[in-house]
C-alpha cells in the first residue's frame, strides 16, 4: 500500500469508514426493531396476565353466585341442618346411618338444579361441609367421598366457615382442582351464629375460563400446576390416579388447555426454562415464530399474600411469523438502502477526488453528518431518539451544575395507547405517534427538545425553565392534543398524561431526575388520566 498515491490511500480508508458506517447503521437499526418488538411482546404479556386474572375473578364469582343460588333453597337449608346435627349425634366425620338418610336427601334435593347448573353454567364441583374443622359433608360431583376433615387443605371453605361470609377464588382439593366460589347456608334466611348451618361450595375448571379467554385475546393458553403442590393436597389415589391419566412434564401437570400440542412445547427446553422462570420470548417452532409468555399462577392462599410461593404457571404463545418477517423485510430494506448509499457516495467521493482534495473533505463531512443525524432521530416520528437523549442529559447536567442554571423534563405518555392499537390496529395507533409528534414539536419552545423516549412515551426538556413553568407549558401541551383528532381518530380519543420533575439542587443523576419525574406521570395515570402531575421534592 506504500506505492500507493496519498489520493487512493485516502479514498481507500474512506471507503472502509463509509462501509463500516453503513454497517453499523444497519445493525443499529436491526437492534432498534427487534429492541421495539421486544417491548411489544412484553406490554403483551402484561395484557393477557391482566386479562387472565380479571377473567379468572369473573369466573369465580359466577361460581359464589352459583353456590348462593342453591344456598338459598329452603328445602336444602333444611336438608343440610338435619345432616350436620345427624352428623355430630353420631359420633362426626362420615356420621351414621341418619346422616347417611339426610345426605342422600339432600342429593336429591340438588340434583335437578345440579345438572342444569352444569349444562348451563359449565358448574364441576358442588361441596357442602360444615363445622370448625371444615367436615366434608356431600360432595355432589363425587357422592362416594364424604366425612373427611378439610382443614389446612381448603381454604376457601375454612375462611368461609370461620367468618360466615363469602369466599372465592382458585384452589386445589383433594379430588379436583377448580375456580371456586363458597357461601354460607343460614336457616330461614337469616344471617345469625346461631342460624348458620354450613357453606358450599360450586367451582368449575381452568377449561371455561380459556374458553371464554382466547377469542378476545387471540392467543392460546395452558395451566400448569406443580407437582409438589398437588401432592400437599390431592388423595394419594387420586394423585395417582391424575399422574397416570396426564403424566407430569419437567415437574408440573397440565392442568387444563384446549391444545394438545402444548405437551410438545413443554418439552422443549427453551419454554421448560421459560416456564421455570417466567418472563416473555419468542423463538422457531418448525416453520413457524411463536411468541410465548409465562406467569406465575397463584391460588387463593397466593392472593391473600404475595410472598406465598405460586402454585403453578400459566404459559400463553401466540403465532408471530408475520411479525417476525417484518423484521426480516425492514433488516433486508435497510442493507440494500446501505449498500445504494455506499455505492452513491463511493462514486462521489471517486469524482470528488479526481477534482479536488477540498471537494471530497465536503462530500465527507456532509455525509457523516447526515449519518449521525439518522442515528440520532426515531425513525418514525422523526423525534431525537432515546440513544441522543443519554448523551444530551449528560452534557446539559455538566453544564447546568457548572453555570448555575437549571432546566425541567417532562414524560408524556399517550393514555390507553394499547386500546387504540388493539381496537382500530397498529398502523393508526403508528398515524396517531406521528400526529402526536408534529404537534408537540410545533409547540414547544425553540429552545425546547422533545426525545421518543419508548413504545408511546415521549420525553420533554426545557432548559432554563422551573417546575411551575413546566407544569403551565405541559397543561397547554396537553389540552393541544386532546383538542386533535389524531391518527384519524375522532377529537378526544388520543389524549397525554405528563409527570414533570425539575433538576434538584443537590447533586442527583439524570437517572434520578427521569426516575421522579416517572412517579409523578404515575399519578397522573392513577388520577384519571389526561392530566399533568410535577414531582415533589424540587
Amino acid at each position: 500500500m506504500s506505492n500507493l498515491s496519498v489520493r487512493t490511500k485516502v479514498f481507500i480508508w474512506l471507503s472502509l469508514f463509509l462501509a463500516v458506517s453503513d454497517a453499523l447503521f444497519v445493525w443499529i437499526n436491526y437492534r432498534a426493531e427487534q429492541t421495539r418488538f421486544q417491548n411489544h411482546l412484553e406490554q403483551r404479556a402484561s395484557y393477557l396476565h391482566d386479562l387472565f386474572a380479571v377473567e379468572l375473578g369473573n369466573t369465580s364469582l359466577r361460581m359464589q353466585q352459583t353456590a348462593t343460588f342453591i344456598a338459598s333453597m329452603p328445602d336444602v337449608q333444611e336438608a343440610f341442618q338435619r345432616g350436620r346435627t345427624a352428623v355430630e349425634a353420631e359420633g362426626g366425620g362420615a356420621g351414621g346411618v341418619r346422616a347417611q338418610q339426610a345426605r342422600e336427601r339432600l342429593l336429591k334435593l340438588v340434583n335437578v338444579p345440579w345438572q342444569e347448573l352444569r349444562k348451563n353454567f359449565d358448574t364441576r364441583q358442588l361441596h357442602f361441609q360444615f363445622g370448625a374443622n371444615a367436615t366434608s359433608f356431600l360432595r355432589v360431583h363425587a357422592t362416594d367421598r364424604y366425612g373427611d376433615n378439610l382443614e389446612g387443605v381448603r381454604h376457601t371453605i375454612f375462611d368461609a366457615i370461620r367468618d360466615q361470609s363469602p369466599k372465592e377464588g382458585f384452589e386445589c382439593g383433594r379430588i379436583i382442582c377448580g375456580i371456586r366460589g363458597v357461601t354460607p347456608v343460614f336457616m330461614n334466611g337469616r344471617h345469625s351464629s346461631d342460624a348458620f348451618v354450613g357453606v358450599l361450595e360450586a367451582g368449575t375448571s381452568f377449561r371455561t375460563l380459556l374458553e371464554l379467554l382466547e377469542k378476545p385475546s387471540q392467543a392460546q393458553f395452558a395451566v400448569l400446576l406443580s407437582m409438589p403442590h398437588l401432592t400437599e393436597t390431592y388423595f394419594p389415589d387420586r394423585l395417582a390416579t391424575l399422574v397416570r391419566e396426564n403424566p407430569p412434564i419437567n415437574g408440573n401437570i397440565v392442568e387444563a388447555t384446549l391444545h394438545p400440542e402444548v405437551r410438545d412445547l413443554l418439552a422443549m427446553g427453551e419454554i421448560d426454562a421459560l416456564v421455570k422462570n417466567t418472563g416473555s420470548t419468542w423463538l422457531r417452532v418448525g416453520k413457524r415464530h411463536m411468541a410465548f409468555t409465562a406467569f406465575p399462577l397463584k391460588d387463593y392462599l397466593g392472593q391473600q399474600d404475595a410472598g406465598r410461593a405460586p402454585v403453578g404457571t400459566v404459559l400463553a404463545w401466540m403465532d408471530v411469523s408475520a411479525d417476525i418477517a417484518q423484521l426480516d423485510r425492514d433488516l433486508q430494506f435497510n442493507i440494500a438502502y446501505a449498500v445504494v448509499a455506499f455505492l452513491a457516495i463511493e462514486f462521489l467521493l471517486f469524482v470528488a477526488l479526481r477534482k479536488a482534495t477540498a471537494t471530497l473533505e465536503t462530500v465527507i463531512d456532509y455525509q457523516t453528518a447526515e449519518l449521525r443525524d439518522m442515528a440520532a432521530h426515531d425513525e418514525l416520528t422523526g423525534l431525537y431518539n432515546r440513544h441522543y437523549l443519554d448523551e444530551f442529559l449528560k452534557k446539559e447536567y455538566a453544564l447546568a451544575h457548572r453555570q448555575g442554571r437549571t432546566f425541567s423534563v417532562a414524560i408524556m405518555d399517550l393514555d390507553r395507547f394499547k386500546d387504540i392499537n388493539d381496537v382500530h390496529g397498529h398502523l393508526v395507533g403508528d398515524r396517531v405517534l406521528v400526529d402526536a409528534s408534529a404537534l408537540v414539536k410545533h409547540r414547544l419552545r425553540a429552545s425546547d427538545l422533545a426525545f421518543r423516549f419508548g413504545g408511546e412515551e415521549f420525553l420533554l426538556i426545557f432548559p432554563d425553565t422551573h417546575l411551575e413553568d413546566a407544569h403551565k407549558l405541559c397543561d397547554d401541551l396537553r389540552r393541544q392534543l386532546g383538542g386533535h383528532a389524531l391518527g384519524g381518530l375522532e377529537q378526544g380519543k388520543a389524549t397525554a398524561s405528563f409527570g414533570v420533575a425539575q433538576m434538584a439542587k443537590a447533586y442527583e443523576s439524570p437517572e434520578a431526575l427521569i426516575d421522579r419525574a416517572d412517579h409523578a406521570l404515575y399519578r397522573a395515570k392513577n388520577s384519571g388520566r389526561n392530566r399533568v402531575e410535577s414531582a415533589d421534592g424540587t
